[in-house]
């Protein structure tokens, strides 16, 4: 935040510098640049939202688009994020956070949350929020990449229909080729016509890891400028205008600030694993589930099979990052059983399943060392890897 100066401190500089530093501060708290990603089906309300605040605060908004579906298979990486507010604008805005566990992209910071969203259930006739909910045997149509597809593993009596776009997904439950389908609430509100509509329930997802919260990222060096954000949400929340804003596309999210990334503090101490502190927590032994062989054997295949989407050092692309705080925080809950499964049952893209097991093991073993994970004599094998019940955390550094 800019530091008030002292009237003693004026007195001692010129009448022309202190006009400069003044216009300079007025023409800088003038606008409020914010970059909106344009392939988000909820763009047009951040558009909106960002005017709304502006006008608020007697400021000018400045829409900046940017494309973030990636060029081809590039996709767009984290580390995009951070040069976006470096060069481009104040705040990125929409930028969706897991409500339960979710943390801001390395080198940036999170407003509070200005809208809650998830993902939905899309049904026929009865409305349904949770898997259980549905008949056995019931093909639910899912998103490949997204976060419900990690249900299935929890609910072996229903079948996966996996697609690889959401329009795909949208268009089977339309259709009626399937029971069910777990679809992004912005993408439905936006693509779901009044005709299908009125043939279909909509329900919040009662899942973990399916409710999201929207917030703005914004860098150290535009903090005076999220801080006049948040005052202008607080104000339009207050007069009624934000829930206006929000809808179809999402809800009033509460007002207690996102968390920031944890600290992880790396310990070598044990020849048998790692031991390791959390935020603060107890100290746990890392356990040594995979050979070195596994793990440099799984690099290559990584790079061959799985890179193109998720970026040669895990750091993501089209597909999310495997590596780092983002991807295994330890409030998610997430075990290292749930995370293969994905890999064994869905990756990669053109050909889910379709890998030897060994390699997707090895991949795993890759996987599980560039998150910090010690290697030792005894290998991984496909069962154990399907059956763990690690916690998957993030370990600050890789073990080789």
């Amino acid at each position: 935040m800019n530091t008030p100066i002292k009237r003693i401190t004026l007195r001692l500089i010129p009448a022309v510098l202190l006009a400069a530093v003044l216009t300079h501060r007025s023409a800088e708290a003038a606008e409020l640049r914010a970059c909106i990603d344009q392939s988000n089906p909820a763009h047009a309300m951040d558009t909106s939202i960002a005017h709304a605040v502006a006008k608020q605060q007697g400021l000018t908004a400045t829409i900046v688009p940017f494309d973030g579906s990636g060029d081809d298979d590039e996709g767009l990486a984290l580390s995009t994020f951070p040069k976006l507010l470096a060069s481009r604008c104040d705040l990125v805005m929409g930028f969706p956070l897991d409500a339960q566990s979710g943390v801001a992209p390395q080198g940036t910071r999170a407003t509070t949350a200005y809208a809650h969203t998830g993902f939905v259930l899309v049904t026929p006739k009865h409305a349904a929020t949770t898997l259980d909910q549905l008949p056995k045997g019931s093909e639910v149509a899912v998103t490949y990449m997204t976060t419900p597809n990690l249900y299935f593993s929890d609910h072996p009596r229903l079948t996966a229909q996996v697609f690889t776009s959401d329009a795909e997904t949208l268009k089977a439950i339309t259709h009626g080729d399937v029971a069910a389908a777990m679809l992004w609430m912005p993408y439905v509100a936006g693509h779901l016509d009044k005709t299908s509509g009125n043939k279909l329930q909509v329900s919040p997802l009662s899942e973990p890891h399916a409710q999201w919260n929207l917030v703005a990222l914004y860098s150290d060096a535009s903090q005076s400028t999220a801080q006049q954000f948040e005052q202008g949400i607080t104000a339009l929340r207050g007069n009624g205008h934000l829930q206006k804003l929000l809808m179809p596309y999402g809800e009033l999210a509460g007002a207690a600030p996102m968390a920031q990334p944890h600290k992880v503090v790396l310990r070598r101490d044990t020849p048998a694993g790692h031991l390791i502190k959390v935020s603060g927590k107890a100290e746990k032994s890392v356990p040594v589930l995979f050979s070195p062989q596994q793990a440099a054997t799984g690099k290559m295949a990584f790079r061959t099979n799985c890179a193109i989407c998720h970026g040669p050092e895990l750091e993501g692309r089209a597909g999310p990052p495997l590596k780092g705080p983002t991807f295994a925080n330890p409030d998610a809950n997430f075990h290292v059983g749930d995370i293969f499964k994905i890999v064994a049952e869905n990756m990669p893209a053109p050909a889910p399943g379709t890998l030897p097991k060994d390699d997707y093991v090895n991949i795993m073993a890759y996987i599980l060392q560039e998150n910090g994970y010690p290697s030792g004599s005894k290998a991984l094998s496909f069962d154990d890897a399907m059956n763990s019940k690690v916690p998957l955390i993030y370990h600050a550094e890789p073990s080789s």
